[in-house]
């Protein structure tokens, strides 16, 4: 998103991926919809922000998406998935959209997960039943409102629908 952003701005020609990754923020602003973004990459952002050619579209995008943060039972959740042959920083990401929150701690997870990780998307798919009863599994034992923390959709962001 932010590098379509950019390009956008300096008035480049955009790649399909820019282009359904800015067709997905326009559709989630344009209808109030949350989006967010891992730390790691706030992290990032925040390191090319001082940089003139970055910064205007750094603030911009960091003004329309929060940074998920890690809830309870992220780092738990975050192994059981690395177990289903997600890599280390997949299975962050998919942890936090399911246990994951935003700063004020008012949410718990989100609806979908917007990636371009062809295999990630391939494993989760097909991986789905087992991780659906790993999970249901791990929350019979969970509080409210940890127990009821709902699996997102991981899908191209061409295909999420808000």
């Amino acid at each position: 998103m932010v590098e379509g952003l950019l390009k956008l701005a300096e008035g480049r020609e955009l790649n399909d991926d820019e282009l359904f990754a800015l067709d997905l923020y326009h559709r989630a602003s344009a209808q109030a919809i949350e989006l967010f973004m891992v730390p790691s990459t706030a992290q990032v952002l925040r390191r090319l922000d001082d940089l003139p050619r970055y910064g205007v579209i750094i603030r911009l995008f960091s003004a329309r998406v929060q940074v998920a943060l890690p809830a309870r039972y992220f780092a738990r959740w975050a192994r059981r998935l690395h177990d289903f042959g997600f890599t280390p920083e997949d299975a962050a990401v998919l942890a936090l959209a399911t246990f994951g929150t935003n700063e004020s701690g008012a949410i718990l997870g989100t609806e979908s997960v917007a990636t371009f990780d062809q295999p990630m998307i391939q494993n989760w798919t097909a991986r789905q039943p087992a991780i659906r009863q790993r999970l249901t599994a791990m929350q019979k034992n969970l509080p409210s409102p940890y127990c009821d923390a709902p699996l997102p959709q991981v899908q191209r962001p061409e295909y999420i629908s808000v």
